[in-house]
């Protein structure tokens, strides 16, 4: 007989996450107590050796199997009153929260959940009905650890009294491959678009940027201007002091500009030695007073090639303000222009755009 007892109690595990699936919890909370009653009078009859005879009738304990059925559920399950307060609970839930079931009786579900308050708790609980919720929360454990969980409900009225049947599954692995695959693509973009000598944005990133400041400046009406640099005879310096040299030059530029650049600005390596400052919200004379800056910041650096060799590098560079209407590509080609004037004039110095 117990054989088919077993059986069914497999075939009620599924049925239950089966019905979960199809957010029914509250047909199979009475499908359970039924199937309680049912069997807890089978139980009966087979003790009084009439199997064949027996008729159903009430028995002592018609919930006992019901909680059996409960009890060996895979997930966590906890019933609630309408004001939050434990009804009953399985031992998978106990254990996911580090309880005893006895002392589950004696809590709340305000005393394990760590992101809504007691009041908001409630509300939820006498909202859910019998079309069922599901969430995602974080529960907060007997030594004082949290886990995620997550939770489907579903509310029926049972002898009269509403009760809130909740399935819980604790996704805590899932939230921690969730979190690590989001800071891989974090990672993977920045590195995309950051240069990882110098830290700053990289060329590809700068033409996006620009179009977008673009767009923004003719939209709103608002002034935009680009600064274009090129560091004096850094071919000169790489051939005589090596790669290396020529590297921490670089990414001491890199430095003088983020240094240098405000809140609002964005530095870029260009490509080789050169690099550009979008600055958003700049007219012609800001930008120009930024670029020197920029000019007499990287002259103060000193480059200590060896022993006690030191010397210093300057830049030339190229300031232009955003025309309306004009292209990208003429905007970035009038202030390259004004940086090989820089150039042609004797470098270390800036010069304007037309």
């Amino acid at each position: 007989m117990w054989w088919m007892l077993k059986f069914l109690l497999v075939v009620s595990h599924l049925f239950l996450r089966i019905l979960i699936h199809k957010r029914l919890i509250g047909f199979f909370f009475e499908f359970y107590c039924l199937m309680g009653e049912v069997l807890a009078e089978i139980r009966c009859c087979e003790k009084a050796n009439f199997w064949t005879e027996c008729q159903i009738h009430p028995c002592s304990d018609e919930m006992a199997l019901w909680h059996v059925l409960i009890d060996q559920s895979l997930d966590g399950i906890v019933i609630l009153d309408e004001e939050g307060r434990v009804y009953e609970s399985n031992r998978k839930f106990a254990e996911m929260l580090g309880y005893s079931i006895t002392q589950m009786q004696t809590l709340s579900v305000w005393d394990w959940d760590a992101v809504f308050s007691k009041d908001q708790l409630v509300d939820m609980a006498q909202a859910v009905d019998d079309s069922g919720a599901h969430l995602e929360t974080r529960h907060r454990r007997k030594d004082g650890s949290t886990i995620d969980v997550e939770i489907s409900s579903n509310g029926t009225i049972y002898r009269g009294k509403k009760l809130i049947f909740c399935i819980c599954r604790d996704i805590s692995d899932r939230k921690k491959l969730e979190r690590e695959l989001i800071e891989s693509e974090q990672r993977y973009r920045r590195l995309s678009i950051v240069d990882e000598l110098t830290c700053l944005y990289n060329s590809r990133h700068f033409y996006h940027q620009l179009d977008v400041e673009m767009n923004r400046s003719q939209r709103f009406e608002q002034p935009l201007s680009l600064i274009l640099l090129d560091i004096d005879d850094f071919k000169q310096f790489n051939d005589a002091y090596g790669h290396v040299q020529g590297d921490r030059v670089l990414a001491q530029l890199g430095q003088v500009l983020t240094d240098c650049a405000r809140r609002e600005d964005m530095a870029f390596r260009y490509g080789g030695e050169e690099f550009v400052v979008l600055l958003p919200g700049t007219e012609l004379d800001g930008a120009k007073i930024l670029a020197e800056k920029i000019r007499v910041s990287f002259t103060e650096q000193s480059f200590c090639v060896s022993g006690n060799h030191c010397l210093s590098m300057t830049v030339s560079l190229g300031v232009a303000q955003y025309r309306r209407r004009e292209e990208i590509k003429t905007f970035i080609h009038r202030t390259d222009q004004a940086m090989y004037l820089a150039k042609g004039l004797g470098k270390d110095q800036v010069c304007l755009a037309d």
